[in-house]
């Protein structure tokens, strides 16, 4: 059995789609899994052992794929560009979400109903499973399938992982909040922060300010690749952060392991759908807020309060609440 997977982006949707992998693995243990992604995802799914072949959706590329002759497409992005590579794919079968956006359904064999996308109860882990229920066997347990990781970088005792930066205007926290963070746990934690290089402009100000003030931390800002950001998160306690790609991979780590604790700050995104899998109790979400879960990528009313109403000492309650006892 041949099966080609296509999401294309986002980091955390990809990551969110591992799961159908180790499915469909568990299920045709012998068969061959493709994976047609995009530039920002290639490197993670590179670490998937359980994938034969990731693709990049070249033109060279896409005859290779047409080539391979796959049983199943699988088209877990839902929109129109998928979509059309799910065509021309040349797959005896394709498999897609109904009621997609842009009309992306119109292009699949087999068109699943979940309902409502983004208005909905489940997690969308959940949904994607859905793509290949009637394909898989019953009772499998959710894995993410990311290996173990060694690195040359060094991380030491208790410490804890904080991810301050995420694509969305909306979901992000304000640097003054993590400021007070950093400058509180860094007494009995040894502080990292991660971010890309094309977040500096928004975290500059926050790692100026702790300079200044001779907060201690390690700047990992722009310095990791996705196999170190993997080799941090399996070896720190705990990873702090928003609605983003590290914070799912930690919740997919600790899924597969059992470590680190994770905790997220919610806001605009919903958390039932798009939280840190399995660890929903461990994040701050205002869902009493009548603007709560907006999906807007910039805050329409302006006060932000889903993420401005979340406190400091909220997030120091849920950490010490989880890592006292590992306080040496």
């Amino acid at each position: 059995m041949k099966f080609l997977i296509i999401k294309l982006s986002s980091l955390g949707d990809i990551i969110h789609t591992l799961p159908v992998v180790h499915v469909l693995r568990h299920s045709y243990p012998d068969s061959q899994i493709d994976w047609l992604v995009g530039e920002k995802g290639f490197e993670l799914l590179s670490l998937i052992k359980e994938l034969n072949n990731v693709y990049l959706p070249t033109i060279g590329n896409l005859n290779i794929i047409r080539k391979k002759n796959y049983d199943y497409v699988i088209d877990v992005q839902g929109l129109f560009k998928s979509a059309v590579l799910c065509k021309l794919s040349g797959s005896k079968k394709s498999i897609g979400f109904k009621n997609t956006r842009e009309f992306a359904d119109f292009f699949y064999d087999e068109k699943v109903n979940v309902g409502n996308l983004f208005k909905t109860k489940d997690h969308i882990v959940d949904l994607n499973l859905k793509l290949v229920s009637s394909l898989v066997k019953n009772n499998i347990k959710t894995k993410f399938l990311i290996p173990k990781i060694k690195s040359d970088l060094l991380v030491h005792g208790n410490s804890i992982l904080i991810c301050p930066c995420t694509t969305w205007k909306s979901k992000l926290w304000p640097i003054n909040y993590w400021f007070e963070l950093v400058e509180k746990l860094s007494n009995d934690f040894k502080i990292y922060i991660s971010a890309s290089n094309s977040d500096l402009i928004y975290i500059s100000e926050l790692l100026v300010k702790l300079d200044k003030e001779n907060i201690p931390y390690e700047n990992f800002v722009g310095k990791t690749s996705i196999k170190d950001l993997v080799y941090l998160i399996q070896n720190v306690n705990l990873v702090i952060g928003l609605d983003s790609a590290p914070l799912h991979i930690a919740s997919a780590i600790k899924n597969d392991y059992g470590y680190p604790e994770v905790i997220g700050i919610y806001g605009p995104t919903f958390l039932k759908r798009n939280g840190p899998y399995g660890f929903l109790s461990n994040c701050l979400y205002l869902s009493d807020l009548e603007c709560i879960s907006c999906r807007k990528k910039k805050c329409p009313l302006g006060h932000h309060a889903c993420m401005n109403n979340i406190v400091p000492s909220f997030i120091l309650d849920m950490i010490y609440s989880k890592l006292s006892a590992k306080i040496c």
